[in-house]
């Protein structure tokens, strides 16, 4: 999904079909309240992949990235959130520490891959978004509807947004289990 038709849905949840036209005919980078949309949209990226959907990814790093026992942030793809989990080229698990300037691991390893969760980059106009599958296009312009809303001081429409944009989360996140019929037992 592009944050350009996220953005486009959420100007018409709006009610705001000159900014649906102006979405649609801006092909430079976005200024004044198309700024603001697209800011908005940042933050609502950022929260939903932060604190409901974290987005995983897997790196393998070779020895050359150590530097003295410590594989720096720098070096990872993304920015790290949470480690989940650190093995060796052969796939056990090794001991790691967390340090502010990155992860420590054993000094006598030859390669190490690391599984972490991560902050999504700062989309501008064209970029595809960066969310979990479970996250649609709807729930993500009903979170910017409430963020435009409380940025331009309406805050019953942005409460109810606010609403809207809560409700989809939690539809997102429930999970389809499988009916069962327990046992009877007789005593």
């Amino acid at each position: 999904m592009k944050v350009r038709n996220v953005i486009s849905l959420a100007a018409a949840n709006l009610g705001r079909e000159d900014l649906v036209a102006s979405v649609e005919d801006c092909a430079a980078e976005p200024f004044g309240e198309l700024a603001s949309l697209l800011r908005c949209y940042n933050l609502v990226e950022n929260e939903v992949a932060l604190d409901y959907f974290p987005l995983e990814t897997e790196e393998t790093f070779a020895a050359a990235d150590l530097q003295e026992g410590v594989l720096p942030f720098t070096a990872f793809s993304y920015a790290p959130v949470e480690i989940l989990s650190v093995k060796g080229e052969s796939g056990f698990p090794l001991s790691h520490k967390s340090r502010p300037d990155g992860l420590l691991v054993p000094q006598n390893t030859n390669g190490v891959r690391v599984s972490y969760t991560y902050s999504p980059k700062e989309k501008e106009w064209g970029d595809n978004a960066e969310v979990a599958p479970q996250v649609s296009e709807r729930l993500l312009s009903f979170g910017v509807c409430c963020e435009y809303c409380l940025t331009n001081g309406q805050y019953a429409e942005a409460a109810m947004w606010e609403k809207k944009y809560r409700e989809a989360l939690r539809a997102a996140n429930i999970g389809h289990k499988k009916l069962t019929v327990r046992s009877r037992r007789w005593a």
